[in-house]
């Protein structure tokens, strides 16, 4: 009932996979950055050449990462793929737009009291809510405190023209999402984006979890969506990427090394 490898997705789909992303053992999650030199780091360079096939010639374009349930390792991959595009010399930002489950932040060292969550109400205006990071090129946005009402926020006409605003500032948009599976809401910035990446994750993903989103997203006639197949040669033995993260979703799924 878990996706096991490459045979059982083209079972379920055949949407291309744009990206293979090894078992990262390392404790950072910044991989891009602290371990240039690794298997991990080199597959999210291959990614990032990968994407032009689904980008094109789109200026300024949004990529989404997403998964059909938690613990797959979306917020890793939008963390390093963004770091893969900064260093290329490209402005770029990335944006937790996760309003129930505010992550991203603590990974570079920034505070999440400003963010996509304060701008969508009018609070903080898009300076306020830009951070640096220590990293040339590279702007976060956080998520913000969390709203009461996160499926309206992002639903709304604001978060377009959020995006509207960004393309004017940055050559690359990635976007930290829920899981489309679960959340409704995604699919609101599915349609906004240019390309979306489904994380699915060797050993985890629910066959039938990920069959539903497939589905779903081909329904909703959303554009240029592939796969990402993720903890490849984990053989089943938790994440790599730091256990510090619950998911509060309702799965009693543990995202970091897996809670039993």
């Amino acid at each position: 009932y878990k996706v096991r490898d490459e045979e059982d997705i083209t079972k379920i789909t055949d949407m291309p996979v744009a990206g293979h992303l090894p078992h990262s053992r390392f404790k950072s999650s910044t991989v891009v950055f602290e371990e240039p030199h690794s298997h991990v780091a080199e597959a999210f360079r291959s990614l990032r050449s990968k994407m032009q096939f689904f980008i094109k010639d789109k200026k300024s374009p949004v990529i989404l990462i997403t998964s059909s349930m938690p613990a797959e390792g979306k917020t890793f991959t939008a963390m390093n793929l963004a770091s893969a595009y900064s260093l290329m010399g490209k402005k770029t930002v990335l944006v937790g737009f996760d309003l129930r489950k505010p992550r991203i932040f603590d990974d570079f060292g920034i505070s999440n009291d400003q963010g996509v969550s304060t701008w969508l109400i009018g609070k903080d205006n898009l300076d306020d809510i830009i951070k640096t990071t220590n990293h040339p090129n590279l702007s976060i946005i956080p998520a913000g405190p969390i709203p009461p009402n996160p499926s309206e926020l992002t639903s709304s006409s604001k978060t377009d023209e959020l995006f509207n605003l960004l393309k004017e500032r940055f050559d690359y948009i990635i976007i930290d999402s829920p899981p489309i599976g679960t959340v409704s809401d995604t699919f609101h910035l599915a349609m906004i984006a240019d390309t979306c990446l489904i994380i699915v994750r060797q050993n985890k993903t629910l066959k039938y979890l990920l069959e539903g989103t497939v589905k779903d997203m081909k329904i909703s006639d959303i554009k240029s969506i592939s796969l990402v197949v993720n903890d490849i040669g984990s053989e089943g033995k938790g994440y790599g990427y730091g256990g510090k993260y619950g998911y509060g979703y309702g799965y009693g799924y543990g995202y970091g090394k897996e809670t039993k």
